[in-house]
């Protein structure tokens, strides 16, 4: 299954003589957001991407009042299919919680490390700066649906008598930045070391988050 970026990045000029209303929707969205991504927000205008997608820009303003709000459908459109592929992981519901936290770990730091997601992380660090609107809609397409994707995961094994009851989005989220904010950190600063092993990372994080978790007095408290 080839991931949103590597669609994006394989996209071809001009829009799709055939298919459905929703595949050309989907071709837009996954075009924008590699001209985003290569380009930068601040570089890319509606004309920019009308010109590459060969549609109007008329039609895109028909969809979307502005280039904000298709960063972030676009972005929307990734984060699903990220989701939905984490889901479609082999026998997730049928395996340990460690090798699913494995499993969904090794998913989410291969894309977190792409160079064309730490060039975005780079480019969108910047834009939130001057505009804190776009800085919400950005956690809730992205890290938020990441984090309930997760707690939804934590909550299915509490059923099975895993895991304590517990604040499941909370734990999702420090699982993410265990797993997430030291190795993008050194990534977008150049100083991952050359030997650094990716899979030694991922075992100590998910080690360290459910032996924590799996300690901790259960909690009554809704998700």
């Amino acid at each position: 299954m080839s991931t949103p970026i590597e669609i994006a990045s394989k996209v071809k000029v001009g829009r799709p003589k055939s298919g459905t209303a929703q595949e050309r929707h989907a071709h837009l969205l996954e075009h924008s957001l590699h001209i985003f991504m290569t380009e930068g927000v601040a570089n890319t205008s509606m004309a920019r991407i009308a010109a590459a997608c060969s549609v109007s820009t008329r039609t895109i303003y028909k969809r979307f009042s502005n280039k904000y709000e298709l960063l972030i459908a676009a972005m929307k459109h990734m984060v699903e299919q990220d989701v939905s592929a984490m889901f479609q992981l082999e026998n997730l519901q049928q395996q340990s919680l460690e090798q699913v936290l494995t499993d969904i770990g090794r998913f989410i730091l291969n894309r977190v490390l792409e160079p064309r997601m730490l060039s975005f992380f780079r480019i969108a660090v910047a834009e939130v700066a001057h505009l804190p609107e776009l800085s919400r809609a950005m956690t809730v397409v992205g890290p938020e649906r990441i984090h309930q994707m997760l707690a939804d995961v934590f909550s299915t094994y509490a059923r099975k008598g895993q895991l304590p009851e517990q604040n499941f989005l909370l734990a999702a989220e420090s699982y993410c930045e265990l797993l997430i904010s030291g190795p993008r950190r050194r990534a977008l600063f150049g100083m991952q070391p050359a030997d650094w092993d990716v899979e030694a990372h991922i075992q100590f994080v998910v080690q360290l988050f459910l032996k924590g978790l799996q300690g901790m007095e259960p909690q009554n408290v809704g998700h």
